[in-house]
């Protein structure tokens, strides 16, 4: 839920700030970099290095192109509550702000202060957090007239206060930022909004108030002080004690981190048509970050790198803002998430309507809407290499969504195809995301690991990411699961609900007791073939893709759980190379299965080993249109339960997905010969 917005009109001096701010930046900080997401409306600029050093490089670069600044501030990379009162003083000075180890300047580090060639440096804490041996570096890698000195306290709030005392007068502060010194997410986005207003920052231990701070609060004697996140952040005892240290005292605070931190934008920076994104979870690539935003006059939202939250994506659709800032590489803000958060800046993406969805505890996984605006965040991430579409309609109405990943994307090249899909059983949920695994590493690698490159330039890749998504949204209404394995599609005459997608394709339909005919039956085959919608989508896919009289997809995987498996056909007989499979075919499928079981430990055999099944996907792939099919029976191997098998919880997504990587990477490129497997690629292709 969104916080609650208040929109009063700024103090006086506050607007006078606002207005002046353009001219007390350098001219060369308002040159926006070129966008790293295309929008019609918005820029997106990423401001990253390889580290939190290098990122904090990059927003001094950002904003001193050609140098010099006149001042830095330099503070410690591992210890964040100086650089968080910091921020907003290297900005009112003009200048920025970098990180240093305790013991030693990174040297990317050294060369941007180098390059800055400051007149001033003013190292931020006390020798405990920077030795003296970083302030005796400074001065020999800078000119002999470059002042450096230390600022601190006896402790974090000391600092602030200090920091504060020097560039603030007595009574020079209207507005005050008090916020936590023990939690830091508040902060960050206190010390952005506080360079923008030309406000200091200073600190308070969550249950009462320093004698640094209320001495500094004294001295500043400010019209206004703003307390920053909840009662846990900043306690009552707190709030009471400031009271006495101006005359309004107001409280921010959202649910959560970052809905604080929209409710601070909300608050004084509600016109800003610029926003700095950055990561909430290790906070480090933010520390430099206030110069940037009086810069820019714009607010901080906080994000995770993998997640937009409910909170900022509100934030970003109600203020449409035209330029952001994403701070740190993907690994603090992913490049699917940046697409994520244009899209919902720009208008390009829309709120899903509200449907079954996972608790708390299993978060992490995605329901339907939230897959549907992953995949189109990395649509609008990656346009010229991935492209959104629809194969069809489930019984209820629902899209059945694919993406295809090649790099020509909006051509039909004559490529081999491979095809995946996920979730015939609606339980299934691990599925889905191994789906969205694949789609994340074919578009986040393309251009930076060079197998994916190759195979995202010579194949056409598919994935399908739900094929039974009212069975999934069913399932998802339990306590905590229904475990509901069907489609939700009526069966006449009984008020049983439902049939079985794997068991309803039209190849050898309820031939060998591999199905039931019952319709309360948990594997019910249908009352024909093809009766299911969601399978049709499917036949009626794959059909599509034979061009001029050949089928143009190759290999193809679809994900089950569970079980640890890599299965291939036939799933309706026991025999090795019934008469419906040639001994080549055989070999192919037994050397592919082995070759990627030897890639993501699992075990490979034929389907009918773990059972008989009959009218089911990879016998109608392989049989009717020749295609190297598999079944990938995820993790886990078989629990004392049917939830332990097909629910595992959300901790074990990324590692779980991420295993079976080499193994789908091998076969998107034996797409290019299956036959290669036996050494028979000559023969056959």
């Amino acid at each position: 839920m969104s916080p609650h917005r208040r929109r009063p009109a700024p103090p006086l001096r506050l607007a006078l700030v606002l207005v002046l701010l353009a001219g007390l930046v350098p001219a060369t900080a308002r040159a926006a970099a070129a966008s790293v997401v295309p929008s019609p409306t918005v820029t997106a600029e990423r401001l990253g290095g390889t580290d939190r050093y290098a990122t904090a490089v990059a927003v001094s670069q950002r904003l001193f192109p050609s140098g010099p600044a006149p001042v830095v501030y330099l503070v410690a990379g591992t210890d964040y509550p100086d650089a968080l009162a910091a921020g907003p003083i290297a900005a009112r000075q003009g200048g920025v702000v970098l990180l240093t180890l305790r013991d030693a300047i990174p040297p990317t580090v050294e060369q941007e202060l180098i390059r800055l060639a400051p007149g001033r440096v003013i190292v931020a804490g006390g020798s405990g957090v920077i030795r003296d041996a970083v302030l005796w570096r400074v001065r020999a890698i800078l000119a002999p007239t470059t002042l450096v000195w230390r600022v601190a306290g006896p402790d974090r709030y000391g600092t602030a206060a200090a920091l504060s005392t020097g560039s603030f007068a007595a009574g020079d502060a209207d507005v005050v930022f008090v916020a936590s010194g023990a939690g830091f997410p508040d902060a960050l986005a206190a010390a952005a909004a506080a360079a923008a207003v030309d406000a200091p920052v200073l600190l308070t231990a969550p249950a009462f108030l320093p004698a640094a701070t209320a001495a500094e609060l004294d001295r500043l004697n400010p019209g206004r002080i703003v307390i920053v996140g909840g009662p846990s952040a900043v306690s009552a005892a707190v709030a009471d004690a400031v009271r006495r240290y101006a005359p309004t005292v107001e409280r921010l605070a959202g649910p959560d981190r970052y809905g604080t931190a929209a409710a601070i934008a909300d608050r004084f920076l509600p016109d800003a048509t610029a926003v700095i994104i950055a990561t909430a979870g290790t906070f480090a690539d933010a520390l430099a970050a206030a110069p940037l935003a009086r810069a820019l006059g714009s607010p901080l939202l906080l994000v995770l790198p993998e997640l937009v939250p409910i909170q900022t994506r509100d934030a970003l659709r109600s203020r449409a803002p035209t330029h952001l800032v994403a701070l740190g590489g993907p690994a603090a803000v992913g490049e699917i998430t940046l697409g994520e958060i244009v899209g919902w800046a720009d208008g390009r993406l829309a709120v899903p309507p509200p449907g079954p969805t996972y608790r708390g505890f299993d978060g992490l996984y995605h329901d339907y809407g939230e897959m549907v605006t992953y995949i189109r965040a990395a649509e609008l991430a990656f346009p010229s290499i991935l492209r959104v579409f629809s194969i069809g309609k489930s019984h209820q109405g629902r899209d059945i969504w694919a993406a295809k990943i090649s790099d020509n994307v909006e051509l039909d090249e004559d490529e081999p195809e491979v095809l995946f899909d996920a979730l015939h059983h609606g339980r299934e949920h691990l599925t889905v995301e191994q789906g969205l695994h694949v789609l994340k590493t074919l578009v986040t690698g393309y251009g930076t690991d060079a197998t994916v490159t190759r195979l995202v330039d010579e194949r056409e890749v598919v994935v399908i990411f739900a094929l039974n998504p009212d069975g999934w949204a069913y399932d998802l209404t339990g306590s905590p699961y229904v475990g509901w394995r069907k489609n939700r599609q009526p069966n006449a005459g009984t008020t049983a609900i439902g049939t079985d997608p794997n068991r309803n394709y039209g190849y050898r339909w309820g031939c060998c007791g591999g199905s039931s005919g019952s319709p309360s039956a948990w594997d019910y085959r249908g009352p024909a073939p093809w009766s299911s919608p969601e399978t049709r989508a499917l036949r009626d896919f794959v059909e599509s893709r034979v061009i001029g009289g050949e089928q143009q997809i190759r290999t193809h995987v679809t994900f089950h759980t569970n079980g640890e498996l890599i299965l291939y056909p036939f799933g309706y007989t026991k025999t090795d190379i019934p008469s419906d499979m040639t001994p080549d075919d055989h070999a192919t499928f037994v050397a592919m299965a082995r070759k990627m079981a030897s890639l993501n430990g699992y075990r490979a055999q034929q389907s009918s080993d773990l059972y008989i099944t009959d009218g089911d996907q990879i016998d109608w792939m392989y049989a009717v249109h020749g295609i190297f099919s598999f079944t990938f029976e995820l993790y886990p191997t078989e629990q004392v339960s049917s939830h332990a098998d097909h629910e595992p919880p959300d901790e074990v997504i990324a590692a779980q997905t991420a295993r079976n990587r080499g193994a789908l990477l091998y076969l998107i490129d034996m797409a290019g010969c299956p036959y290669a497997a036996i050494g028979m690629a000559g023969a056959y292709c």
